[in-house]
């Protein structure tokens, strides 16, 4: 069973190379570009004869002067692609109910304790003020949706929510895609208060259950995985939607173990500053 396909890197230049495959928005007037990077943990060395339990890290980074000048274009969906090999085992989860998830207002107790797969964090940018915010990942019924609730109190309110379809696909270049389309409360907090993404990081799986596998209990992880030596690249690629510009597609890499630099001119957002 061969997961993940990692691509063994040769020097640390090929794996900044690599991060570095950013692309930058059609229109001749428009400067966002994105960046994306990430990681899979642990790493996996010898010849396991089971698949084992891994977490997934997914980061990018956001810059141009689409918006007042200085900042990116406002998302409106992102698009997830993988590659082949992985195993991913919601359907053996537990699932959150979105309906009771936006009732509660992004409260935990909402969802069952064991739904929860992951979590992180985005920072984002609306008429000079910079916030970051929060972001608790749910599994969805039957493992066909991932839930992202994003919650923060200051200096602004955000309270919002998407489910993202979750697919696993046969043939082609990719195993799975997900799907985020970004609510209109996140694009525009006020009328005219547009959003603009600089930053946002998300870790999924880690967690295992145990679950009636034909006649007998086995326990999963939300994510399986046979392959991912130390030094070895996993293909993965983000195509972003944007409000006034045209869509930009990356193809990057994620590192087995750590994952590449950011190139130098995507530096880490900081809070309070444009």
């Amino acid at each position: 069973m061969r997961v993940f396909q990692p691509v063994r890197i040769v020097a640390l230049a090929l794996v900044a190379a690599g991060c570095g495959l950013l692309a930058h928005a059609g229109a001749a007037s428009a400067r966002t570009q994105v960046a994306i990077t990430g990681g899979v943990t642990p790493t996996i060395t010898g010849f396991p004869t089971k698949p084992k339990n891994v977490k997934l890290t997914i980061a990018g980074r956001m810059i141009g002067d689409d918006v007042e000048g200085v900042f990116p274009a406002t998302t409106t969906k992102i698009v997830w692609w993988f590659t082949h090999g992985a195993r991913v085992n919601g359907r053996y989860f537990r699932h959150c109910d979105p309906r009771r998830l936006a009732a509660a207002r992004g409260n935990p107790s909402a969802c069952p304790r064991a739904s929860r797969i992951g979590g992180g964090w985005v920072v984002a940018t609306a008429i000079s003020v910079t916030a970051r915010v929060r972001i608790d990942i749910y599994n969805g019924k039957g493992g066909k949706s991932m839930i992202f609730y994003f919650q923060t109190l200051r200096p602004v309110v955000v309270n919002d929510m998407l489910v993202a379809p979750f697919q696993t696909l046969k043939g082609g270049r990719h195993g799975f895609k997900l799907t985020m389309r970004i609510p209109d409360g996140l694009q525009e907090l006020a009328p005219g208060m547009v959003t603009s993404v600089r930053e946002f990081t998300a870790t999924v799986g880690g967690m295992t259950t145990t679950a009636r596998i034909g006649r007998r209990r086995e326990k999963r992880g939300f994510i399986e995985t046979m392959a991912c030596p130390p030094g070895a690249l996993v293909t993965a690629r983000g195509e972003f939607s944007f409000r006034t510009i045209s869509p930009i597609t990356v193809d990057s890499y994620l590192g087995c173990g750590q994952a590449p630099p950011f190139p130098p001119e995507f530096p880490r957002s900081q809070l309070g500053s444009s």
